[in-house]
């Protein structure tokens, strides 16, 4: 009797102990290699900062809002004003709430889509009841952002400019009138496509002395700017054009131009029973205001300061008559080549012409004279760039003024530069008595205007500059400083600072065991270049950490370097952040990545393909299932090999010489489980005494040999 026992091969086992130590130390030293990529930004705006609004402000706020939303008429109270004034909104919780309360990874997902002003109105609404700021959502919800006049849309990219991540925007809180007033300026400017509707001025509640009645246009030509972003970004206020429509309570003091013509004598003949008569004082002011821009030049996180580079606007006053096609033409750039001369009044001049004839004066005619008076006149201010330094906490606002820009100036220069024309009609010529005198009209009419136009301007300017510096520096001056922007002045917000991180990454190569002399090249790749990159190196080599472009696709990998064979290695791959934490893994020598977006804070992300040398835990079992045999006898053997792994066996041989007295009877046969695999299904012939053949077996595979064999009836064969 024979016995036949089984086989078990040699393999090498290494610790899980000593594996996860290995990787722990790995995993910090690569994390100390890697650097972040944090961009210190802040967000700023140019325009209003209402603290509060007084009783002066009120009526010219409601009037500011009528004009930029056709249709609708305001009347809040000072109080109303003040609670929008005294609230500020969560930036992040307002771009959530527009997304139906879903936080967004991308502003621009929020700020790109049309929304009505109602929208805005509801979004703010809600953030500021969840805040506790219930006086404010009360006025909100009054106003008429949703009637038929403001049906239109905005899209908040054409105000807000987000270059941060919307984490960092946690603490930037926006004030609810600033926000508002930008919004109804931006809806202006995408929905009052051509001339805006005039709306009728209440001159007794803005105090406008000498005015009768006032008709005032609004249009944005440009809507304001607000900017979260980096050293470099760009902020402006909105640019816009303002025009008056002015009936003067007074007119013109005739008598005096009556008193120049009584007794005056020209051209040989006597002026005499002189009236002047003048019609209201009509007046058309123009406003052309630029935007009021900056930037940001320096952020210090660490000292919580932002310093701006900054102006007010260009400003041009117009007094005359510009087409209202060429100044609400938001292409068109105004120069005083548009402004021609406007008629402020019609005068009907009455002269009785008279000669001396035989030392007697003999009255010849009467003489009626139309004249208009033309005004034209134009003024331009050019603030220069000024630097202004910020320290929280913020928001805070600094107002930076032109030096000797302002309205009070600007209106001067403007009256200055007033040119008054008096153009002659036809005049009308009754003779009287029955003298019949040759009169020399025209030279007599030239010579009548020439005397009044002296007298005329300085009446005019009398009139008219009260009424300017009423007009252009109580309403226009205080409508354009509800906007931020003044004439000669400009208001400047930090809103907050913050900071904006791309993610770095690096690749790292481990080796198990670390003492594997194996030697590996390193590239990380974007689209098609390489970016990083490391040659010949062994456990825990690493590429220099990349700062990478935000939702980029990478692609990461290793090669064999010269003398070393990536076939003996089983790989596999696991990127981790600063916190330890697996975002991405898998099997095999190289994968993609994609960079996660901005963030607030810094993210590192660390890659590592480890290689370890390929194991495995190989038996043979060897059995016919009995313990004794019988020569002459026949018998089936069944070798059977199991993988224990870790590792799969690629082209493992299976060789079995069978003992002396031993042939097989059949072929044998080879099956294995699912994953693993036999190279030949059969093999050998009767009479053959060994069985061959390869076997691949995946991790806990197998393969079993059914081997049919004869024992000879001869004692001497055994």
């Amino acid at each position: 009797m024979v016995n036949v026992k089984g086989v078990k091969a040699s393999s090498l086992r290494w610790q899980a102990l000593v594996m996860l130590v290995v990787l722990a130390v790995l995993s910090c030293l690569g994390r100390a290699q890697a650097q972040s990529a944090c961009t210190a930004g802040a967000c700023v705006s140019a325009g209003p900062r209402l603290v509060s609004v007084d009783s002066t402000q009120s009526p010219i706020l409601n009037l500011l809002f009528s004009a930029l939303l056709p249709g609708t008429s305001l009347n809040l109270s000072v109080a109303d004003w003040n609670s929008l004034a005294g609230a500020n909104v969560n930036l992040n919780a307002l771009l959530t709430q527009l997304n139906g309360g879903v936080t967004v990874s991308d502003p621009s997902q929020v700020l790109n889509t049309n929304i009505s002003l109602g929208q805005l109105r509801a979004a703010m609404v809600q953030v500021l009841q969840a805040d506790g700021q219930t006086a404010a959502a009360n006025v909100l919800n009054v106003l008429p952002l949703g009637v038929a006049g403001t049906s239109g849309s905005i899209r908040l990219a054409d105000i807000l400019q987000v270059a941060l991540p919307t984490g960092s925007l946690a603490t930037v809180r926006l004030n609810v009138l600033d926000l508002l007033t930008g919004g109804v300026q931006l809806y202006n400017f995408r929905n009052v496509l051509t001339t805006p509707t005039p709306i009728t001025v209440n001159t007794a509640a803005l105090g406008l002395n000498g005015v009768a009645n006032v008709r005032l246009w609004a249009q944005v030509i440009e809507p304001p700017s607000y900017n979260c972003g980096t050293v470099g970004a760009a902020f402006h206020s909105a640019a816009i054009r303002i025009k008056l429509d002015l009936d003067l309570v007074q007119g013109l003091n005739t008598g005096t131009l009556t008193a120049a013509l009584n007794g005056l004598n020209l051209l040989g003949v006597s002026l005499s029973n002189t009236s002047v008569s003048a019609d209201v004082l009509h007046l058309q002011v123009y406003a052309d205001v630029a935007r009021a821009e900056g930037s940001i030049s320096a952020v210090n996180l660490v000292g919580n300061a932002v310093t701006l580079q900054a102006r007010p606007g260009l400003v041009n006053l117009y007094v005359g008559q510009i087409s209202d096609a060429t100044f609400f033409n938001r292409s068109t750039v105004l120069t005083d080549t548009a402004l021609t001369t406007a008629t402020l009044t019609n005068l009907s001049v009455k002269v009785r012409v008279g000669v001396v004839l035989l030392g007697a004066p003999v009255p010849v005619a009467d003489i009626t004279i139309p004249i208009a008076v033309g005004i034209r006149g134009y003024a331009t201010a050019t603030p220069g760039l000024q630097s202004a330094s910020f320290t929280g906490p913020y928001p805070q606002t600094r107002t930076l003024t032109a030096g000797t820009v302002s309205a009070a100036t600007l209106v001067s220069t403007l009256v200055n530069s007033l040119n008054i024309q008096l153009i002659s009609g036809n005049p009308q010529v009754t003779l009287l008595g029955s003298v019949s005198l040759p009169l020399p009209v025209a030279d007599l009419v030239n010579g009548i205007v020439n005397t009044l136009l002296t007298p005329v301007r300085t009446l005019v300017n009398a009139v008219v500059t009260p009424v300017l510096t009423a007009v252009l520096g109580g309403v226009v001056d205080n409508l354009l400083g509800l906007l931020g922007i003044r004439v000669g002045q400009a208001v400047f917000t930090v809103e907050g600072v913050t900071q904006a991180c791309a993610a770095t990454l690096q690749l790292v190569k481990d080796l198990q065991p670390t003492s594997d002399t194996g030697r590996f090249n390193l590239s990380i790749t974007y689209n098609g270049s390489t970016v990083g990159s490391a040659s010949n190196v062994g456990n825990n080599g690493a590429t220099a950490a990349i700062i990478t472009v935000p939702g980029g696709s990478y692609a990461l990998a290793e090669a064999a370097a010269a003398g070393t064979t990536l076939t003996r290695y089983a790989s596999t791959w696991q990127c981790t952040d600063q916190n330890n934490t697996v975002v991405s893994s898998g099997s095999g020598g190289s994968f993609t990545l994609q960079a996660p977006a901005m963030t607030a804070t810094a993210t590192t992300l660390v890659c590592r393909i480890t290689n370890r040398t390929r194991q495995a835990d190989l038996s043979i079992t060897k059995s016919d299932g009995s313990g004794t045999y019988t020569p002459g006898g026949t018998a089936t053997y069944t070798l059977q090999v199991v993988n224990n792994g870790p590792d799969a066996v690629t082209n493992a041989t299976v060789t079995d010489t069978l003992p002396n007295g031993t042939t097989l009877r059949g072929a044998w046969t080879c099956s294995a489980t699912s994953g693993s695999t036999c190279a030949a299904a059969s093999g050998g012939a009767v009479g053959g005494n060994a069985v061959n053949v390869g076997v691949n077996l995946v991790n806990g595979g197998q393969a079993t040999i059914s081997v049919p064999v004869s024992f000879s009836n001869n004692p001497g064969a055994y």
